[in-house]
């Protein structure tokens, strides 16, 4: 995720780390998994195509992360 939020205090953005990994695990056989913080990994699934793989890893790390966006947008407005 490049650009895109405009914050008024860049310094009390939050940080976002969007990645996805796919690992071949057999012959027609990828594992997925996604970051938002270049650290800690969710498993997202196995599928049997690169193509499958590779939209389902940022399908799943999007979806993350606008919901990471939301929770911090209303965790601002209610502190």
């Amino acid at each position: 995720m490049t650009g895109g939020c405009l914050v008024s205090d860049p310094i009390k953005a939050p940080a976002c780390h969007l990645s996805w990994t796919v690992t071949k695990v057999s012959g027609r056989l990828f594992a997925v998994a996604a970051t938002l913080n270049g650290a800690d990994y969710d498993f997202v699934g196995n599928f049997q195509s690169l193509r499958e793989a590779h939209a389902a890893g940022r399908l799943y790390a999007s979806n993350l992360a606008h919901h990471q966006l939301s929770t911090h947008r209303l965790i601002s407005k209610a502190a």
